[in-house]
Formats: C-alpha cells, structure tokens, sequence
C-alpha cells in the first residue's frame, strides 16, 4: 500500500501561468482515466505536485470528479525505479486546440504505488 498525499485546501490555485503554485514538468506518460465508471486512455502534457494536462480523444465536463493512474519510468521526477501515480482531482479547464482536446484538472489526492 502506497502513502496518500493530500493537496491543501489553501493552495491558491487561480489558473493563470503567472500565478500557479508549482513548477508544471513538461512529460508525455499514458493515462487510464476513470470518470463515472468510463474508463478513458489519455497522454499528459505537463503535471505539477498539485494539476495535469492531459490530451484526450473526449472532452469532459468542467467540475467532473476523475481518478487516473500513469506509470512514471524511472529517472523521472529524480525518482530511481518506475512508480505508479494513483490520482484523484477534479476537472478545472477543458479547451481544443487543432485536433487536439485539452483537460486540465486539480489533483486533489495522490499515492505512489
């Protein structure tokens, strides 16, 4: 069993470049999605300690709850072996560019498996 981490509920988290909170990791890892027993495959854009963007197929409702799990390989993050992240957030953005369907989302709680 893995150490849950939760995000503090006084992290200012306003959504602007200028004004986020942690420093975004530009990474590309799979995702597996779960939003209301659908499972979704997604690609992350950037993540920090506290949000992700990722790239998906299907766009989802602003506010809508999700839980998603993404493989880090090792040499990640400064971590030294591949660790599983399982997340829990909250859907805060969601945009098209190109072909593309962008979702940004709150990480509200996460544990490395």
């Amino acid at each position: 069993m893995g150490v849950v981490m939760r995000m503090p509920s006084t992290t200012k988290r306003s959504g602007t470049a200028n004004e986020r909170s942690a420093i975004r990791y530009p990474v590309n890892l799979p995702v597996r999605l779960m939003v209301e027993g659908q499972e979704y495959q997604a690609v992350t854009e950037n993540m920090s300690a506290n949000g992700v963007l990722l790239r998906m197929d299907t766009a989802l409702e602003t506010g809508t709850k999700i839980e998603f799990l993404v493989e880090i390989p090792a040499g990640i993050f400064g971590l030294l072996e591949t660790a599983a992240m399982h997340c829990i957030g909250k859907v805060n953005r969601v945009y098209k560019r190109a072909s593309s369907i962008y979702v940004a989302a709150i990480i509200e709680e996460y544990r490395f498996q």
